[in-house]
């Protein structure tokens, strides 16, 4: 029998004594499960994972009530990344590239001249914040680096892994310190912080994708006094379904509709976003466009 995936997992942190918190993550189950309908290659799929952990770390730093995308666009071989993590940690990620099942190219060439969007959006009618810097940097944890530089104003260091079974992550944010500590302790907090990043750099990745949260802290914060935080469940979620597919097809119109289903012997339409494909015979159609109360309730089918 298969060895059954775990779930994801979310934790927070924060050093007792010095101005630095932290949140690590392992995507657990959700990571496949959005991957169910997709086969990348290689090199956009190690680029897909790391996007997604980096989603539910950069919603894991705000207040808010709505859903973070992190976008990805340029000129390369991988035209666009999309990642999206709602603030009940529900996560889904998809890329469009052009790139062949074994081909590999470094991050540079996989992205080309290009940018990254981070963008907050409130539950309906809320506020919307967008963040933009220019894609600079060996690698997504970079990039994402110099984003909460120039917007948040906020030093921050990002871990990031993923390879076909396992994506992880692992974010340290220095806060601002009280102004009441004095030089001598503003000193102390700085030599800390460095040691800190110094620590995050030697973690090795087999204990951040496949360890606990409580060796990845070890590692990192050696002797300093760390509080853990209660987990949060990390889960994929797509907004697609039977519904919301069946509204499509109503918006083709029930000529159209019907043209497909005498060409085809069925409609099959695919999720953009994860790619799961839905499937709608010749009772599915007659359902959607019959009289709402002559309507049976119907399932729909899903391949």
């Amino acid at each position: 029998m298969a060895e059954e995936e775990e779930p994801g997992e979310l934790r927070r942190f924060l050093l007792d004594a010095y101005p630095v918190r932290g949140h690590w993550v392992q995507l657990g189950e959700a990571w496949p499960a959005m991957r169910a309908y997709r086969d990348y290659p290689a090199v956009v799929q190690t680029l897909l994972g790391e996007a997604a952990t980096a989603a539910v770390l950069l919603a894991a730093t705000l207040k808010f009530d709505g859903q973070l995308t992190l976008q990805l666009s340029g000129n390369g071989r991988m035209r666009l990344l999309v990642a999206q993590c709602g603030r009940d940690f529900e996560v889904r990620a998809v890329a469009h590239h052009d790139l062949e099942r074994n081909e590999f190219v470094p991050f540079d060439e996989l992205i080309g001249d290009g940018r990254l969007v981070v963008t907050l959006d409130s539950q309906p009618g809320g506020a919307r914040y967008q963040g933009v810097v220019q894609l600079e940097g060996r690698g997504l944890a970079e990039c994402l680096e110099k984003y909460f530089a120039e917007s948040e104003q906020l030093p921050t260091r990002l871990l990031l892994y993923a390879d076909a079974g396992r994506a992880a992550g692992l974010l340290l944010q220095k806060l601002p310190a009280a102004s009441e500590g004095g030089e001598a302790e503003a000193a102390r907090a700085e030599q800390v912080w460095e040691e800190l990043q110094a620590g995050l750099e030697g973690l090795q990745t087999e204990v951040l994708s496949e360890g606990t949260v409580e060796e990845a802290i070890h590692e990192v914060f050696g002797p300093h006094d760390c509080r853990l935080f209660e987990g949060d469940e990390v889960r994929f979620g797509c907004r697609c379904n039977v519904q919301r597919v069946g509204e499509v097809l109503r918006s083709l119109g029930e000529h159209d509709a019907r043209e497909l289903l005498q060409e085809q012997g069925a409609i099959t339409v695919t999720c953009e976003f994860c790619a799961r494909p839905y499937r709608f015979d010749a009772i599915d159609v007659e359902r959607l466009f019959a009289p709402a109360e002559a309507v049976t309730p119907g399932t729909g089918a899903i391949n």
